[in-house]
């Protein structure tokens, strides 16, 4: 498959209003001075063999680690490859992301982190408005992410509709010169 550029380039400095609110990415620069913002990115990064782990019998404000990530792997009867998109679907079926979101999310805890670390995705991304705790300020599950050059993907929906273990995700970004970006998320089913 070959796929190709028709945007614009955004070099320039644009002012968007909430980069960081609905279904977006983020990327290393969100956290570290250096780090690859989302334009540096190709364009075949955002088309990717994803799988979906299924975390929906966690309560709100539970961490999910390692174990629990072991777990969803071996009901999906599914191994985490290198390079892939792993989507955590907590069960959160609203898609802010700021204050108004009234209730705690499961979330990514710094072992599951570490585990995902590991195992080298290219991104990950959850239903949930963040992978770290509601109100969370060290945003501990994006550091160890990002620090190895993983990309996050918050907000998304649907994640029930998807029945099927591995996927194609297409989850394009604008091309802003910048750490975040709203996306339109797409899972390709065969």
């Amino acid at each position: 498959m070959k796929i190709l550029d028709l945007t614009a380039d955004l070099s320039l400095d644009l002012f968007v209003r909430d980069t960081h609110a609905g279904t977006h990415i983020e990327a290393p620069a969100y956290l570290f001075s250096g780090g690859k913002r989302i334009d540096q990115f190709g364009l075949e990064s955002f088309v990717a063999e994803s799988v979906l782990l299924d975390f929906t019998d966690k309560e709100p404000g539970q961490p999910i680690d390692d174990e629990d990530l072991e777990g969803a792997e071996e009901r999906a009867g599914i191994g985490l490859r290198e390079g892939e998109v792993v989507l955590l679907h907590t069960g959160r079926h609203d898609s802010k992301h700021d204050d108004t979101v009234p209730s705690p999310h499961a979330y990514l805890s710094e072992n599951g982190a570490e585990y995902l670390e590991f195992k080298r995705p290219f991104m990950v991304g959850t239903d949930a408005p963040s992978l770290d705790p509601k109100g969370s300020r060290e945003l501990s599950a994006h550091s160890i992410l990002m620090k190895a050059g993983i990309l996050v993907l918050e907000s998304l929906c649907n994640l029930e509709k998807i029945q099927q273990s591995r996927f194609r995700l297409l989850a394009l970004p604008l091309k802003l010169n910048g750490s975040t970006s709203p996306v339109r998320a797409v899972a390709i089913l065969e």
